[in-house]
């Protein structure tokens, strides 16, 4: 536990924020809201989010567009100084999330995938990356993804990673 820092306690915050908007504010059809009614029932689910929704009613900005740049920045913290690729042709992963983010509202608004496309949702994408990639000191030292695994490649993976989790199944 000495080796997490502010990056890796912003990180955690970001995601544990966009889950529970997800879970409690989002369609019950992404798959974080399908694995929580798989592991603790339909009825516990439905129950919940209707406590907490009509309890603390949060702005449409909260719901819909804050996830994705508390996602972005959570990736791009995670993704600071860390390379992918050999030598002469290594990719900054930080420039990732941005292009990911972007993408995805373009596959939304060309019904490639599901959801709503948003120009709010790129804001507050470009807005976070932002903050994360230029106002924010690095978090760990540079290194490459794969040429050794520590906690800072972990959970830059494990970041990337949750991104399915917001996935609309239907």
């Amino acid at each position: 536990m000495k080796n997490l820092s502010i990056h890796h306690v912003t990180i955690a915050l970001s995601l544990l924020f966009s889950l529970f908007v997800y879970l409690f504010y989002r369609s019950e059809d992404t798959v974080v809201n399908e694995l929580f009614q798989f592991v603790f029932s339909g009825d516990v689910y439905f129950s919940l989010k209707a406590s907490i929704s009509e309890n603390l009613v949060l702005p449409s900005f909260l719901v819909f567009s804050l996830p994705e740049g508390l996602w972005v920045l959570a990736v791009t913290l995670a993704s600071k100084n860390i390379y992918f690729g050999k030598e002469r042709y290594l990719i900054h992963l930080a420039v990732l999330p941005i292009i990911i983010a972007v993408a995805l509202e373009f596959f939304q608004l060309t019904n490639i995938t599901n959801g709503t496309f948003d120009w709010l949702d790129i804001a507050s994408a470009i807005c976070f990356w932002a903050l994360g990639y230029f106002l924010l000191p690095s978090p760990s030292n540079v290194q490459r993804l794969f040429l050794k695994m520590n906690i800072n490649s972990v959970i830059c993976l494990a970041s990337y990673m949750v991104l399915y989790l917001s996935h609309v199944t239907a």
